[in-house]
């Protein structure tokens, strides 16, 4: 592989980190950073610009691009706590393609909202749900590591939620949710098969064991013509 070709790969990956989140730093600073020529870095750039995650302005710099009719369509009610996998029919085949599984320290905001010390790990999960072989949602979770002991890829692969009620044996109890629309970023663009003009469902979730311990910190982002949410009354 070429090296302009493993620059747009390392840039992709920061872009899907969201470690770069609007705009790309300037050509002359990333061929300071890779150490190489600011026309390998012009190369680079092309792929990405092929792949729809970035854009050029003329005279402003690069930027981070911020989404065909559907076969199926979900709709899931707002207050349903017990996971994306139970809701799907039998006749209906769920994937979950893992995107990135990490083990890391968690953030200021990661260990006040889980009470953890600076020295406990947490999970840091994306996943891609796929069903009947159509991307249905991009999910982010963060996790602490003693509160789901044992999570690994192969269980990333099935239920996260069913590991722990079946396995690990805890039962999950209420989440708080922020659902709200959102423009789509280039995680989106490439994994969900949007345009940079379709809009977002996106959920914002804490989940809580049934004991009120606080075990998962989510973001799903929802194709806007592949699911609902449903409010029940009364």
């Amino acid at each position: 592989m070429s090296k302009y070709q493993d620059i747009a790969n390392d840039i992709e990956k920061k872009i899907i980190e969201k470690k770069y989140i609007n705009k790309l730093p300037e050509q002359v600073v990333l061929a300071q950073k890779y150490h190489t020529s600011r026309v390998t870095i012009i190369h680079a750039l092309k792929i990405l610009q092929d792949r729809k995650l970035i854009h050029a302005v003329k005279g402003h710099g690069t930027y981070i691009s911020a989404k065909p009719i559907p076969k199926i369509f979900l709709n899931s009610e707002v207050a349903q706590n017990d996971g994306f996998t139970k809701h799907t029919h039998d006749s209906k085949k769920l994937v979950s393609k893992v995107i990135s599984f990490n083990i890391r320290k968690p953030t200021d905001k990661e260990k006040e909202a889980f009470n953890l010390s600076e020295n406990e790990d947490v999970y840091d999960i994306i996943r891609l749900r796929i069903l009947n072989s159509e991307p249905i949602k991009l999910e982010y979770a963060v996790m602490p590591v003693n509160r789901i002991p044992g999570l690994n890829l192969d269980i990333l692969h099935k239920s996260i939620y069913s590991y722990i009620e079946n396995k690990l044996g805890i039962k999950i109890g209420k989440d708080d949710r922020l659902i709200t629309a959102d423009k789509p970023d280039a995680y989106d663009i490439k994994y969900l098969n949007c345009t940079s003009n379709d809009p977002i469902l996106c959920v914002k979730q804490k989940a809580y064991f049934e004991n009120g311990t606080p075990f998962e910190l989510s973001e799903s982002r929802n194709r806007y013509d592949r699911g609902g949410l449903t409010v029940k009354k009364g």
